[in-house]
């Protein structure tokens, strides 16, 4: 427990909807005086359980809904963001890719906000780390699209060395299996890519690419190798003998908000925002510091290629250690973030 309270979670589903989510968050507050509320999939999802956590005065955990506007002009200062927003995750893709001798880059995406929000934030960044890089395409496709053939085509006839895409999911396994049947050269920056699901399935077709999130289980750090320590020996999960990806990013998200309730000595939710507010913490991925003006975590960012398998965790290819993006370098400048408390 903590402040000598025991802690008590509900699981609920969303089904990736707004009404939902909001009117179960609702409910579980009325009725269970739940205090603290929180999710980590969706953009639309966070945007309308940050609204009841403003009507309730409810602190709410975003530790993966990625869209810029949850910490811009949507902003409530009862919602904390730590995870990437995806100007910080393109940013970081970006900062990586400027340091290498690639100067032509293709950018595929789905065609919906969070495609579009993927490449204008990776275009952004380049033109500042890398100027004089050259787009030599971009296209939006649909959703769960079964063939990606002419898009790839496209890709490969341009001449493009990287090809960013803020693909997930089925899409991101047609796009790498079916580029790599076509013989697409092109080295592909992702978010997705150190996801212990999904990688079996994209197997050989994903080394040799890169991806970026802010945590990742091949991170050297002494606070995550005495946590996967502690996950192997508790035997947490059978399903996952490893905390990886969402495992760890979520479990830091959480503990972060517990170093802040004992800093504020109080679960109300005006004395977690002073509390939180600039707040520093030593997280599996490094030091992490929550921005007082928007709210969103600044925190140093893993950027990995994956490798083929077998390696120390995995018989499938798996991400190799992540080189490090400082937190200031990767963080969208508060000026930028449509946030008038930032301005």
């Amino acid at each position: 427990g903590i402040l000598g309270r025991p802690i008590k979670m509900f699981l609920d589903d969303s089904q990736l909807k707004p009404d939902i989510a909001a009117r179960k968050a609702s409910r579980y507050i009325t009725e269970e005086k739940v205090e603290f509320i929180m999710t980590g999939t969706g953009t639309h999802v966070g945007k309308a359980m940050g609204q009841v956590a403003e009507k309730e005065k409810v602190i709410m955990l975003n530790y993966g809904a990625a869209g810029d506007i949850l910490t811009g002009k949507d902003f409530t200062p009862y919602h904390f963001r730590v995870a990437l927003s995806t100007g910080q995750q393109s940013g970081a893709l970006a900062a990586y890719f400027a340091g290498t001798p690639y100067r032509k880059y293709y950018i595929l995406c789905q065609d919906y906000a969070f495609g579009h929000d993927v490449a204008d934030a990776f275009k952004k960044a380049m033109n500042k780390f890398k100027p004089g890089w050259q787009l030599a395409g971009e296209d939006y496709h649909p959703l769960g699209a079964k063939d990606l053939g002419p898009y790839i085509s496209k890709v490969i006839a341009s001449g493009a060395e990287v090809l960013i895409t803020g693909n997930w999911g089925a899409d991101i396994l047609v796009l790498l299996k079916q580029g790599a049947g076509l013989g697409l050269k092109a080295k592909i920056g992702n978010y997705f890519l150190s996801d212990p699901v999904a990688l079996p399935a994209i197997g050989d077709a994903a080394i040799g690419h890169v991806t970026a999130e802010i945590y990742m289980l091949t991170e050297d750090t002494p606070q995550n190798k005495a946590f996967i320590e502690r996950w192997r020996k508790r035997k947490m999960d059978p399903d996952h003998p490893h905390p990886a990806w969402l495992i760890g990013k979520s479990y830091q998200a959480f503990m972060f908000m517990i170093e802040a309730i004992k800093k504020a000595k109080s679960t109300k939710a005006e004395d977690v925002i002073k509390a939180w507010e600039g707040m520093s913490y030593d997280a599996l991925v490094g030091r992490m510091v929550m921005r007082p003006c928007d709210h969103q975590v600044v925190t140093p960012i893993s950027v990995a290629e994956v490798l083929p398998g077998p390696g120390p965790y995995y018989k499938f290819p798996f991400v190799g250690k992540p080189n490090m993006i400082p937190g200031e370098k990767g963080a969208v400048p508060p000026a930028e973030t449509e946030n008038p408390r930032c301005k």
